[in-house]
């Protein structure tokens, strides 16, 4: 057995809690191992020092003494630079400017596309109905549910409706 698997079992051999395999290997292990044997020479020696303190209540004061030492280990405090103002006020502004450039990204994904190529009600994404040209003697083409209809082709021979312009004094009877 190796010194790492017995430094995990020192603690336990050393307050009597151990298996009897395990204690039988400690021992064998000990015998040999001058480290090993120191390291359950000091598992001893603090478990005698905390049998006595059970024996009695703690001086007064005892507990102020001894924590701002522990904390001061355990807790270090971090150093205070001087630019601690001005590297708080870069991280907000960091932050602002991450925020805008999503604003950006958000309000270009949003917005749509205006141009040359979206003034052609033809190919323009926007669904417009534009009236066929009238053909003499042909039939009006049908819109058939499912079917897409061929593009038309733009020449002079639209069909407008008639718009009758009302006068401002009259008023709409309909």
């Amino acid at each position: 057995m190796g010194c790492e698997e017995v430094r995990d079992l020192l603690a336990l051999y050393a307050g009597g809690e151990s298996y009897e395999n395990e204690r039988a290997l400690v021992e064998a292990h000990i015998a040999v191992c001058a480290a090993c044997a120191r390291d359950l020479d000091q598992y001893r020696e603090a478990r005698a020092n905390l049998a006595l303190l059970r024996e009695g209540n703690a001086p007064p004061g005892t507990f102020k003494s001894i924590w701002p030492a522990v904390r001061a280990d355990r807790f270090p405090l971090k150093p205070v630079s001087g630019t601690s103002f001005a590297d708080t006020v870069l991280r907000y502004a960091a932050v602002a400017m991450v925020g805008l450039a999503i604003g950006v990204v958000v309000h270009f994904a949003q917005r749509r596309p205006t141009g040359p190529e979206s003034t052609n009600p033809i190919t323009s994404s926007a669904s417009v109905l534009i009236p066929a040209p009238v053909q003499p003697a042909t039939l009006p083409r049908r819109i058939v549910p499912g079917r897409v209809p061929e593009a038309l082709e733009l020449d002079s021979n639209y069909y407008l409706p008639r718009v009758e312009s009302i006068p401002a004094e009259k008023s709409k009877d309909y």
